[in-house]
């Protein structure tokens, strides 16, 4: 990313997915900001994110338990593409963050007349009770104008400020087209150790391989760490607040770990031109990084942490085949971390699954497995999706829909491990969640509409309803029965209800009025609960006055 992409009219195009949402520019510019830079899942951006837009100056709170940090956002955009950031707004933000350096005054904002917005996500994050433990509020303030001579000096004597202008922005963002790295030279030290050297290939189209443990503090001397050109190549990291990057900084921060750091880091892996050895150096020219940048990065930002005994093993590439760096490129980049689905892509429930799909439907394919070819035409469904809705319609726990792990452990065997849980119930299931998906855009309240949460818990209000009458009830018994014409009269009348519970939710939620927090409630098995009475009524009510759509 370069700095200029993220002027106005340019950054208007890269947040644009996510002003569906109704936050507004600048909010949504800070939802980007923290899923991109911070490196939050869509659910703990939202959550992070004050919908009271600037109350008491404050657009969002996260809370870093790593370094006992409790970080208020602000965020500015700026439409003129020559805007700096001056110090006005740095000092005014500071201020307004001071008003939650103490227990006494967050407790006092609570009990006062702030927006209820800003309580709700005050209690929802305990900040009282962290500060009261010792955090650490700190100011972040994000924006697209670009530093100034007075944001730089007041940020460097106000501690508890951190600047986000566009370039450090750009800076922490990796693109996967930017360039072709470093150009230059670069030596390491072998004094101290003998490399494993090996030669793959052929002179002409092979490689010559060095691999050896380097020092921390050889490698933060690698060009292009500051401008990100050293990382061009490594498409699947994005620089920040990751937990991999937390992981890396507790090593460091324990010195007697650091001989140790071999043996439980996977290393770096960079690509050069040419490589020598001679005089106890290893010379390397025109030089990437394919695998690696979140180590690098992290030492270069604990550079005074560093020790001698901190080394890592490096495996330096020299070739010159175009062809061959891409796919040593394209490999390293695609060793993507373990989630909880991979450690169940081979288990029995999943692959009987995959195997019925294939003989039961010529229109959907089961994905168990990431990166799976499914056949030509064939509508993938993965069985992350499939165990969210399931845990939504069948097990009625709509607020449990954002906990991936819950799907692929602690309720893995509830969910996948019944005898009703076969391919007609997966497309059953499936098919309730994309006609919910089509009616989401009619809840006013747009961050509401889009949060995670909101279709799993209309999934399960659904689901309660097609449970009333004896011919629903029977066709969610057993969804195979469902055929032609008559699944699809089905289908069109689940849709119509959804429309109604939609109407329902708006009247409900201007009901509660600015103390319903949506953000904690569909968490709450209790307050779910509730709601979904409200609709139940509702829709009662309806059916019985002839305004609802009814299976009776």
């Amino acid at each position: 990313m370069q700095s200029d992409d993220l002027i106005y009219s340019n950054l208007m195009k890269i947040i644009s997915p996510l002003l569906v949402k109704g936050k507004g520019e600048s909010v949504t510019f800070l939802n980007w900001f923290l899923e991109n830079i911070y490196r939050l899942d869509s659910v703990a951006a939202d959550d992070a994110i004050c919908d009271s837009q600037n109350d008491k100056g404050i657009d969002a709170i996260y809370v870093d338990n790593n370094n006992e940090e409790i970080h208020f956002f602000q965020c500015k955009v700026r439409q003129k593409a020559n805007g700096t950031v001056g110090d006005v707004n740095p000092k005014t933000f500071v201020a307004s963050v001071g008003q939650f350096d103490s227990k006494e005054k967050i407790d006092a904002i609570l009990a006062g007349n702030a927006n209820q917005g800003l309580k709700n996500l005050l209690s929802r994050l305990e900040i009282s009770d962290l500060v009261g433990k010792g955090y650490r509020p700190v100011a972040v303030y994000v924006t697209n104008e670009k530093h100034d001579d007075d944001s730089i000096s007041y940020e460097k004597v106000e501690t508890r400020l951190i600047i986000y202008d566009r370039d450090r922005i750009a800076e922490n963002f990796i693109d996967a087209d930017q360039g072709v790295g470093v150009q230059g030279t670069f030596e390491f030290d072998l004094s101290y150790v003998d490399p494993l050297t090996m030669v793959i290939g052929s002179a002409t189209d092979g490689a010559e391989v060095f691999v050896f443990p380097a020092r921390a503090l050889e490698l933060v001397a690698l060009g292009g760490i500051a401008d990100t050109s050293l990382f061009t190549k490594n498409v699947r990291y994005s620089l920040g607040n990751t937990p991999v990057n937390k992981s890396i900084k507790k090593s460091i921060e324990r010195k007697p770990d650091h001989k140790h750091f071999p043996l439980f880091h996977n290393g770096v892996i960079l690509l050069c031109e040419s490589a020598t050895v001679a005089d106890g150096k290893l010379k390397i020219s025109n030089y990437s990084v394919v695998n690696g940048a979140q180590s690098i990065t992290t030492f270069h930002g604990s550079k005074s942490k560093l020790t001698d005994d901190l080394r890592i093993l490096v495996r330096v590439i020299a070739l010159k085949d175009d062809e061959l760096a891409r796919k040593i490129t394209e490999y390293s980049n695609n060793q993507n971390a373990i989630k909880p689905r991979d450690l169940r892509s081979g288990h029995t429930l999943m692959t009987r699954l995959q195997e019925e799909m294939s003989k039961f439907s010529d229109t959907y394919f089961f994905e168990i497995k990431r990166g799976e070819v499914a056949p030509k035409d064939r509508i993938v469904i993965s069985n992350e999706e499939s165990g969210r809705a399931l845990l939504a319609i069948d097990l009625l726990e709509p607020w449990s829909c954002h906990q991936v792990y819950k799907i692929f452990d602690d309720k893995y065997a509830e969910i996948f491990g019944r005898k009703e849980v076969d391919a007609a119930r997966v497309i059953h299931v499936i098919r309730l969640m994309r006609l919910i998906e089509k009616k989401i855009d009619g809840i006013e309240v747009k961050p509401l509409a889009h949060y995670a949460l909101t279709r799993y818990f209309l999934a399960s209000v659904l689901s309660r309803i097609l449970r009333l009458s004896e011919s629903s009830h029977a066709a969610m018994r057993n969804p195979s029965s469902l055929t032609g014409p008559e699944a699809d009269a089905f289908y069109k009348k689940c849709e119509a209800i959804v429309g109604s519970l939609v109407i329902d939710l708006n009247y409900e939620v201007k009901a509660k009025g600015p103390t319903f927090d949506y953000k904690a409630e569909l968490k709450s098995p209790k307050q779910v609960e509730e709601l979904t009475d409200l609709l139940l009524k509702s829709y009662e009510k309806d059916v019985a006055r002839g305004k609802a759509e009814s299976f009776s």
